[in-house]
């Protein structure tokens, strides 16, 4: 084994590694107070598509099928004054016609609080090592872990046998001035690293954000917040850099504790720093800002949000995306029930440098799961996927269709 695998391996490891100490350490209590449950989860399934390569003018050699086998689990653990989710996942992927697909995906999320008596901390962790195909398709369905992650795909074009590695830590610190006011303080650091056997290759980056928030509470009902924040991109062979500035605000309103709608609007000017072959500064700046609303009943809940956001990307710069996502599912009886996301973005480079990696994309994805146990299911779907990238020559779409057979274990017992 190569040293350079070896040393990936050894990352991975350390990441992991670090994540799952963050969550122990974050739940400390008194251990004869904790209460641990585990939840795992198998799911084996059989797809087709009939343009896998999404490409504009599809062959009979884009008709491609897989199975695939998810293995996951949700581990947690709860004190008095903590609670701590841990989820690690496996994706085992097959593809007979199609040996450029990666193989192994692995995922590993963390989310984790503590409380005192007048703060708290929340500490949201996620590694992910994935083929770069997936990761440039993602549906409009939320994390159950982070709904709120206004997570956006880098569009960038997939390379011969690519993979991603991507790491994000974000802790967050809140203390409660007064009964109706309270400072917080949050840093969202991520680094993104591609593999791919393909001459070309694509940027390497760092990206970090610091933001100084404060919330005030205008009724039971309703609170506002007003904050500042700085970001640095940078890429890691040192051919650009962007520093940002920005000042947000936010507006939350609930109706209970599970209906309510969320406004969060902001500026931000960037100056982007190209090295080469000459330095060259180039300042853009804009409006932002995401709705989203939710709301879950007895047989059904939906989330849906719609934003403008500005994201770090694979192609050497940041780029602005409009992004929309609805999620929307329901239990039709008692054992069977309907699941429904759509998504759609639009991206566009901050500079030249990435243009060629703009991208119209659209995704929907129905459901109908059939419990045949309580924790045994069926479950098959479709999936339409759409894209008009600015290198091709035209748009492109792939219908997708799956069953599956799975195992989930009980939910949390209160």
């Amino acid at each position: 084994m190569s040293s350079w695998c070896r040393n990936s391996m050894r990352s991975r490891l350390a990441v992991a590694t670090a994540m799952v100490l963050a969550g122990a350490a974050a739940a400390v209590g008194p251990v004869e107070a904790a209460e641990t449950y585990v939840r795992p989860q198998v799911d084996l399934r059989v797809e087709n598509n009939d343009n896998f390569d999404m490409t504009p003018d599809p062959s009979q050699d884009s008709d491609v099928y897989g199975y695939i086998a998810d293995l996951r689990a949700l581990i947690g653990i709860a004190t008095p004054r903590s609670d701590t989710s841990l989820r690690p996942r496996v994706r085992l992927q097959e593809y007979p016609d199609r040996d450029d697909r990666q193989r192994t995906e692995a995922f590993l999320d963390l989310k984790s609080s503590y409380r005192w008596e007048r703060s708290q901390v929340l500490v949201i962790g996620k590694y992910s090592y994935q083929d770069q195909y997936n990761a440039e398709r993602p549906g409009g369905e939320f994390d159950p872990l982070d709904p709120t992650d206004p997570y956006s795909s880098d569009s960038s074009t997939t390379l011969v046998s690519e993979t991603r590695s991507r790491f994000q830590i974000r802790p967050q610190y809140t203390f409660s001035l007064t009964e109706r006011t309270r400072l917080g303080a949050e840093i969202d650091y991520q680094t993104v690293q591609y593999e791919s056997k393909s001459v070309e290759q694509k940027t390497d980056y760092d990206y970090t954000v610091g933001n100084a928030f404060v919330e005030w509470t205008l009724d039971p009902r309703s609170e506002v917040s007003v904050g500042a924040y700085a970001s640095k991109y940078q890429a890691k062979n040192d051919t650009t850099e962007t520093v940002a500035y920005g000042g947000e605000v936010g507006y939350r309103y609930r109706w209970s504790d599970v209906t309510g709608i969320e406004i969060d609007a902001f500026y931000e000017q960037d100056e982007t720093t190209d090295y080469l072959p000459v330095p060259a500064k180039e300042n853009t700046s804009g409006w932002g800002g995401t709705v989203t609303g939710y709301r879950k009943g007895e047989l059904s809940e939906w989330r849906a949000s719609v934003g403008h956001i500005f994201i770090p990307t694979g192609s050497g710069s940041k780029a602005e995306s409009d992004l929309l996502r609805v999620e929307y599912d329901r239990n039709l009886t008692q054992r069977l029930s309907f699941a429904g996301a759509a998504r759609y973005e639009m991206r566009n480079s901050l500079t030249d440098r990435g243009a060629s990696d703009d991208r119209d994309y659209a995704r929907g994805d129905l459901s109908l799961k059939w419990l045949m146990a309580p924790t045994w299911y069926l479950e098959g779907g479709y999936s339409y996927i759409w894209e008009d990238r600015e290198s091709n020559d035209g748009d492109a779409a792939n219908n997708q269709l799956f069953v599956s057979v799975g195992y989930k274990g009980l939910g949390r017992r209160h």
